[in-house]
């Protein structure tokens, strides 16, 4: 009976400490709509204590675990007179801040903004597109490419020394990979992009994809009432090392952009669109040493690309407690174009060159993509609680043909030895279906989080090959194939996030029940696949002054094979080398650790652990016997990566905004199967992002940046070095509304990777060309209001968006 009773006493007592008084509103403006992401700031009187956060998506906000006394509290929006008001607050209290909006005198004057190019904390990093000159005019793959520790190279988006990132749009993955992916986000202007997030360690109503963390793109949308928009035209040249390649030498690009927006006081409707045509190279090389001979193959595309890419939404408040909204992203992008592929073969013993293989192949893909969201937030009252529904529709639908010719020559000799000719269709059809449901319920210890989220996902691909000889095309059933795939997911997650004193931490446990079958049609197999995982995540931080903080992070992610990946079919590449997918590929996990240091906003230290388990990759097995070389995807990696990474920036410099970053690390791959080796060793990524002002105004400035990584392991091989500088200049006028800016790109042309492996005892060494050096003339006019604040929004579907 004692220990009860000292078991209720404590707990009376317990939850009295947490008991404390709360703060809660709203940022209103006269017209009673919400501000959204308002500056709130609170004083307490007598101490002299200030804490400061930003309102939610509909203006509300909370400060939590406060003391008895009198405050200062003040509330702040672009565009809107500042408001501050004293307050006694002696029990849980509620106020509502109306800001009454500036006069147009003070609309005319030339606002410098405050927010960096960067902002950094323990849970993302924030790329401000609008404040950078390296990405102003360019496309969606570039700008991302700008973000310090982000490298994109062979068709793969990763963190330095971390892994690979999965990217979404608005919160929705985009169920793309590899060159569909690079080819996807290169149709977006960053003109229609308001910020890049690295979302480090994403908690549990994040979904489990991404090994290393969440790429997202938020793309803009003004708050402002009435009007305003912009509109972006540039123009791209490439600078190659040859003039003239394959007879043709006019490498450029065109790009135009707009967007508009309007909001009254209880709609909000916005559009952008962008339009790209260019004219250029892709390209790769992959050397094999035999035991007895040397093949240097090179395969370089000659391209043409057209595209067009729209975003549109609008947003109702039909009640104070209430929204609803929709938005749409869709767009068609054509490449025509043709691969040169040249690969001459060379004996080990006299060095002199045996045969060369060439291929000669036309390509004509046409890519849809269509995502439509509708979404809507309820509020049930004042304190915070609310309930967020969304419904997502994506559909990608993408076809190709090509007619393929691959020859064998001897050497001095212009007569083939052998002629092989090929003619495929080929067609992709992505459908997927997601509801997600989320609410939050503020507490007096915390905020908790529940929701949940049903997918299905049907993904239809075929490619049917036919064999031409001479004037007749005769079906080839060996390398055709049709292949369907369909994946189900039901998740329920729960997280809490609170703060005592000091101390913040966010937690979470997120359940995902899948279910996969494939079938092949070509070959009337059927692969089903059921699972159940639990991916826990968790981030406790502690601020120990106004200057030094910590935290800790830990999250369990997964990395699910793409729908290519599992599909059996074979697509050549030349007559002895071919690619196909693996139907029995399994996903990887991945779980990650982080211990940091914060000094102010100056340094950032960080020590950290990541491991996968079950990991895949693609693999090129080429046979000394045959020399055929195929490329296939299999689950056989156990990866170790630690390190130590190092932020910093310079401050106090008025005409310098600086950032710079050091990442070394060390990676040990280990392989349980026997034609792969187990490889070790170090790496080392340095970075470092400059913006140079030239006057008080900042209407003129310049843009350098660099990065270098130093060799490392990739997986089962070990790269190069590469680096990359970028630089840029820009202008401002006509009270900032114009922006005519000038940017280099990869300046020395050195940022391909190479790597280099061994597999059943063969030697191979991959280049890809990443023909990326271009100079770029971009001019910006914005019209309407240019203080306009964008808003946010996330949606429903974005973890199955991000797979192909």
């Amino acid at each position: 009976m004692k220990f009860f009773t000292i078991a209720i006493f404590l707990l009376i007592a317990n939850v009295s400490l947490w008991a404390q008084v709360k703060l809660t509103g709203t940022v209103n403006d006269a017209s009673q709509l919400p501000l959204p992401y308002s500056g709130v700031t609170l004083i307490n009187l007598g101490t002299n204590q200030q804490q400061s956060l930003t309102a939610d998506s509909v203006g509300q906000f909370i400060f939590r675990n406060l003391t008895s006394g009198n405050y200062l509290i003040s509330a702040s929006f672009t565009g809107y007179n500042k408001s501050e008001r004293n307050i006694r607050i002696r029990r849980d209290t509620t106020l509502k801040i109306i800001l009454k909006q500036a006069s147009n005198t003070l609309n005319e004057v030339n606002v410098i903004s405050n927010k960096s190019t960067l902002e950094n904390d323990a849970e993302k990093l924030t790329y401000n597109i609008s404040n950078s000159i390296a990405a102003t005019g360019t496309d969606g793959l570039t700008a991302v490419s700008q973000i310090p520790g982000v490298k994109v190279n062979n068709n793969e988006i990763s963190s330095a020394g971390k892994g690979q990132l999965k990217v979404t749009v608005n919160g929705q993955l985009i169920p793309l990979t590899g060159l569909d992916l690079m080819r996807y986000l290169k149709s977006m202007s960053a003109n229609q992009i308001s910020k890049i997030e690295l979302i480090k360690n994403p908690s549990a109503n994040f979904d489990a994809e991404g090994n290393a963390g969440i790429i997202n793109i938020v793309t803009k949308q003004s708050k402002k009432q009435g009007y305003s928009g912009s509109i972006q035209t540039n123009g791209k040249h490439w600078f190659y090392d040859k003039k003239t390649i394959y007879g043709v030498s006019n490498f450029y690009a065109l790009n135009g952009s707009a967007n508009l927006n309007y909001n009254s006081e209880k709609v909000s409707v916005y559009g952008t669109l962008n339009l790209d045509k260019d004219h250029h190279l892709e390209g790769f090389q992959t050397d094999l040493y035999y035991p007895k001979q040397t093949w240097k193959q090179t395969d370089t595309g000659d391209y043409t690309y057209q595209n067009i890419n729209l975003i549109a939404g609008a947003d109702f408040i039909v009640s104070p407690k209430a929204s609803i909204g929709f938005s749409y992203l869709g767009g068609r992008n054509v490449y025509d174009g043709s691969d040169h592929v040249n690969n001459p073969i060379y004996s080990n013993s006299t060095g002199s060159l045996d045969s060369t293989l060439t291929t000669y192949a036309t390509y004509h893909p046409i890519a849809m993509s269509n995502s439509i969201n509708v979404h809507t937030v309820i509020n049930f009252d004042s304190t915070g609680k609310k309930l967020l529904l969304n419904a997502d529709y994506y559909n990608y639908y993408r076809t190709d043909k090509s007619d393929f010719e691959s020859k064998s020559f001897l050497p001095n000799s212009g007569i083939p030895v052998n002629n092989t000719r090929y003619y495929d269709t080929n067609k992709q059809n992505i459908n997927v279906y997601t509801f997600k449901a989320d609410t939050e319920i503020p507490t007096a210890i915390g905020t908790w989080a529940f929701g949940g989220k049903l997918s299905f996902i049907d993904n239809y691909s075929n490619a049917f090959y036919y064999r031409k000889i001479d004037s007749e095309q005769i079906y080839d059933t060996n390398l055709s194939n049709e292949f369907d795939y369909k994946e189900n997911t039901q998740s329920l997650y729960a997280n809490f996030n609170g703060e005592k004193g000091k101390w913040k931490y966010q937690g979470g446990l997120r359940a995902e029940l899948t279910q996969t079958k494939g079938f092949s049609y070509t070959t009337n197999q059927t692969t089903e696949v059921d699972y159940l995982k639990l991916f826990p995540s968790l981030l406790v931080s502690y601020q120990a002054n106004a200057n030094n903080g910590l935290s800790f992070s830990f999250g369990r992610r997964i990395n699910r094979p793409s729908f290519w990946n599992l599909n059996p079919f074979k697509s050549l590449f030349t007559a002895y080398s071919y690619g196909q997918g693996n139907p029995y590929l399994q996903p990887e996990y991945n779980s990650n650790f982080e211990l940091s240091h914060a000094y102010k906003s100056i340094i950032t230290s960080s020590i950290f652990l990541n491991i996968t388990n079950n990991g895949f990759n693609y693999v090129t097995i080429a046979s000394p016997d045959t020399n055929l070389v195929y490329t296939t995807p299999i689950n056989f990696l156990k990866t170790y990566r630690y390190g130590i990474s190092e932020s910093f920036s310079l401050t106090g410099i008025s005409w310098l905004e600086n950032n710079n970053q050091a990442t070394l690390y060390r990676t040990n791959s280990y392989s349980n199967n026997n034609s792969f080796n187990d490889i070790k060793g170090y790496g080392l990524y340095l970075a470092t992002n400059n913006t140079i002002y030239f006057n008080a105004n900042k209407t003129f400035a310049a843009a350098a940046n660099f990065w270098y990584q130093f060799p490392e392991v990739n997986h089962i091989g070990k790269s190069d070095s590469y680096y990359k500088l970028d630089l840029g200049l820009t202008a401002l006028a006509l009270k900032k509304n114009l922006n005519i800016t000038l940017n280099l790109n990869d300046v020395f042309r050195s940022s391909a990777m190479a790597v280099t492996t061994v597999v059943n005892g063969v030697k191979q060494k991959f280049t890809n060309f990443q023909l990326n050096r271009y100079a770029q003339l971009s001019v910006s006019y914005r019209f309407g209001n240019k203080e306009a604040k964008t808003r946010d929004h996330q949606t429903g579907n974005e973890d199955e968006r991000g797979r192909n």
